[in-house]
């Protein structure tokens, strides 16, 4: 009896602390600050936490490749011993983070998927890292990214394929999915991504979490994997450095420590001018996005927002060959070779400017690029932010690179281009420059999440970011609740219903 009693309360106690764990991983990274910072939790406790998630969870979704348990338990203790001093290091102090295995960190393995930097382990931060961690962060671990991070889904020869952690036999997209089903499970409160054409977005919506891509040149790359040589790491390159969150004022946060920007602050905007955009002349939109799209536009328009319905200033999808052409002048040849441009349809006039790389070619690129980007801003002026899809679908099943994905607009179910189909919304705005926010928006077949993009005027990251969290907030989308059922999820059998739902992911 005395042993019995003994083993119920051993199990007890087993049973607090994981749901202490719980309650700690389903923080937002602000809010832990807070809580290390007035020593209602140490950061040892909140590290700790996380990488019990880590061990119970990222089995089963393969987002973490790298965990640095003895490192960041140290340096958990020694972020609470500075408090105690009366010392801080920043608005951070003591919070974990994760880092896109594209992104340099000191001593801690980088490989970027691909075989040739499986063993590399840097002697220097990224730039990116390294301002995050003056700023206090502790680093918890690298999580998976697509080879070269060259691909919508995540998976590489290294570490394997990073699964959905909504729905494990789907993609968590990519090139930053490791990111978002880390924060999104609950793994990493805040994690750092990259996107080339829409790799932190992507993941961000399939995921069920928020992203931001900052406008072109914000926030320098120096020490993003592949390691290009001066020529081709220009400040204006297609390719920026982000954050993926479970809160709008997280992304915030951690764009103000990155940039030095003060975001503004006081009472919330005035109902904001919204454009949007769900209609498209020959881009796909899916059904159940589209149906979501509705919902959403009656809820603001209830709620006092002006919103109008616009069409583009140009056909979006008519930018792609502009776009390529700019990245092959940006890219290695081993990125090309290796992965992406084998799975484009490359016409003879994409592919022709680059042999002998041809210097006038890249100028008339550059200019009709400018004039993109000077049309753009002229349509932005007349609104506070651009709304439209963030993907044409929810998280497609696990499947071969260039694929068609099975979309169903209209009622009608069709094949359609790997591409067109998932990043076919996101792309245009790595030419154009502008900062866009990825705000979760409903979850659709199958219980998988559905986003929408938040697009800015270019370099006004820091009204973006306002006037999203205003947005969020009327939709009652402004902080994701949802670690510890997705928790629950992974520790039941698969579901098997296929019945169409959409219902706001943060009531149910």
């Amino acid at each position: 009896m005395h042993r019995r009693s003994r083993g119920n309360r051993s199990k007890a106690r087993r049973s607090m602390v994981r749901a202490l764990a719980d309650s700690i991983t389903s923080y937002d990274a602000l809010s832990l600050a807070e809580a290390i910072r007035t020593r209602a939790l140490s950061s040892e406790q909140v590290i700790t936490a996380y990488l019990d998630r880590i061990e119970s969870f990222n089995g089963r979704v393969n987002a973490l490749v790298t965990v640095d348990q003895e490192r960041a338990l140290r340096s958990a203790r020694e972020a609470d011993a500075e408090l105690r001093e009366g010392r801080i290091r920043g608005p951070l102090h003591g919070v974990p983070v994760t880092i896109k295995d594209a992104l340099l960190t000191a001593g801690l393995r980088t490989t970027a998927g691909h075989p040739k930097y499986a063993e590399l382990v840097p002697d220097a931060d990224a730039w990116v890292v390294d301002k995050l961690k003056r700023a206090g962060v502790i680093v918890i671990g690298k999580t998976n990214c697509s080879t070269l991070c060259s691909d919508i889904q995540t998976r590489n020869e290294i570490f394997g394929v990073t699964n959905n952690p909504w729905s494990v036999g789907r993609t968590a997209g990519g090139s930053s999915g490791g990111e978002a089903a880390a924060v999104a499970l609950g793994m990493s409160p805040l994690g750092i991504g990259s996107d080339t054409a829409g790799s932190i977005r992507i993941p961000s919506s399939y995921c069920g979490v928020f992203g931001l891509k900052t406008s072109i040149g914000k926030i320098p790359r120096d020490g993003h994997v592949p390691l290009h040589d001066e020529t081709h790491a220009r400040p204006d390159s297609l390719t920026v450095i982000g954050p993926i969150a479970r809160s709008i004022r997280d992304l915030t946060l951690c764009y103000e420590v990155l940039t030095g920007e003060s975001t503004t602050k006081g009472a919330p905007p005035a109902p904001p001018r919204i454009f949007w955009t769900q209609d498209f002349t020959t881009q796909v939109i899916d059904d159940e996005v589209t149906r979501a799209l509705d919902e959403t536009f009656s809820v603001l328009t209830r709620r006092g927002a002006d919103v109008r319905k616009v069409a583009p200033p140009f056909p979006l999808e008519k930018l792609f060959s502009t776009y390529m052409r700019l990245y092959m002048f940006e890219c290695a040849p081993e990125d090309i070779s290796r992965a992406l441009l084998p799975l484009f349809f490359v016409s003879e006039a994409i592919r022709s400017p680059f042999r002998g790389g041809a210097r006038g070619s890249y100028e008339r690129l550059k200019g009709k690029q400018s004039v993109l980007k000077r049309t753009m801003d002229e349509f932005l002026r007349a609104c506070d932010c651009w709304v439209l899809p963030a993907t044409p679908s929810t998280a497609f099943v696990h499947q071969k690179t260039g694929r068609g994905i099975q979309v169903t607009s209209r009622g009608r179910m069709k094949k359609h281009s790997y591409w067109e189909a998932s990043m076919g919304l996101t792309y245009p705005f790595n030419l154009l420059g502008n900062p866009s926010v990825v705000i979760p928006l409903a979850r659709g077949k199958e219980g998988m999440p559905i986003g929408v993009q938040v697009v800015g005027r270019l370099g006004e990251d820091r009204k973006l970011l306002s006037v999203a969290e205003h947005v969020a907030r009327m939709i009652g989308a402004d902080c994701s609740d949802h670690p510890a059922r997705l928790g629950s999820l992974l520790e039941r059998p698969p579901r098997t219903e296929s019945t169409l739902q959409v219902t706001s992911i943060w009531n149910g």
